[in-house]
């Protein structure tokens, strides 16, 4: 199948690589110059994309960085051939969603709200959880495309359901993250003397997600994975869709106070480092 994919980013290039390798054509574009990766053509606009494919996935960074690829001058919809589909993959929430998918219907083409659960090395191994929300039919259409990059696929209803499963997923998994800084950092503080290692292995029953990242939290966060300035962008539309409830809005301030200790390109582990310097906030 001939198939576009518009941002090749930390998520989108595993993404597109793994289309390529599942035998799929890909023609991709990036915003800035990068090296394709293996079996994907480069082209030089959305445009380029959509006219030489039928069906086409977008993964940036934000819901206006979706418009101006779909609508912007050279965008997608300029290029793309009646019949197409655009698959939605980005975290932009349940409105913006809702509001880019009535957008694509109405200049003639097929919308899927489809972000993905999982961060880069889930990615890299087609490990990634597609949460959709659109007709089920075009869903099963494509089945093959979403098989190619993860491994499993769960459609929650119309057109912005999957967004609201998508921060539902994150705003919980940032949550996570927070009470578990919270408490390995008492528990360290506590007994410097703790192996961090054992204690992990002991709370993995309870969370498998904390239990990974309980050195990282303690320690140092390395740079890249789900990084904190993802997290916050994440808790921030959770804040305005949701609302502010007690503990979200909480976990918005820590990773508000993670942005400004500077420790945005760190993975989300770096809450415990957070945690250990809000006095210096």
């Amino acid at each position: 199948m001939d198939v576009g994919f518009m941002g090749l980013g930390a998520m989108g290039r595993p993404m597109a690589a793994n289309l390529a390798g599942a035998g799929h054509r890909v023609v991709a574009w990036n915003r800035s110059p990068i090296e394709a990766p293996e079996g994907v053509d480069l082209v030089g606009s959305p445009k380029a994309v959509g006219e030489q494919t039928e069906v086409a996935f977008v993964m940036v960074s934000a819901a206006d960085a979706v418009e101006e690829v779909v609508f912007g001058e050279n965008g997608w919809a300029d290029g793309a051939r009646p019949g197409s589909v655009l698959i939605q993959s980005s975290t932009i929430g349940a409105a913006a969603a809702e509001r880019i998918g009535a957008r694509v219907a109405a200049v003639g083409f097929d919308f899927l709200d489809a972000p993905v659960s999982g961060s880069v090395k889930p990615a890299e191994d087609a490990q990634l959880t597609i949460l959709g929300g659109g007709d089920q039919a075009l869903f099963d259409r494509y089945q093959s495309l979403f098989d190619a990059v993860s491994k499993r696929t769960v459609v929650f209803g119309p057109v912005g359901s999957g967004s609201v499963a998508k921060l539902g997923v994150n705003g919980f998994l940032v949550a996570v993250i927070a009470a578990a800084s919270e408490s390995l950092s008492w528990l360290h503080e506590a007994d410097p003397e703790i192996d961090i290692t054992t204690f992990a292995s002991v709370i993995e029953r309870i969370s498998p997600l904390a239990a990974a990242r309980a050195e990282s939290i303690t320690g140092e966060a390395p740079a890249g994975g789900f990084s904190l300035r993802q997290a916050a962008k994440d808790m921030e539309l959770v804040g305005e869709e949701f609302g502010s409830g007690g503990v979200m809005e909480a976990v918005r301030g820590l990773t508000r106070s993670g942005l400004e200790l500077g420790f945005g390109e760190l993975d989300v582990s770096c809450l415990g480092a957070v945690v250990r310097n809000k006095d210096k906030v």
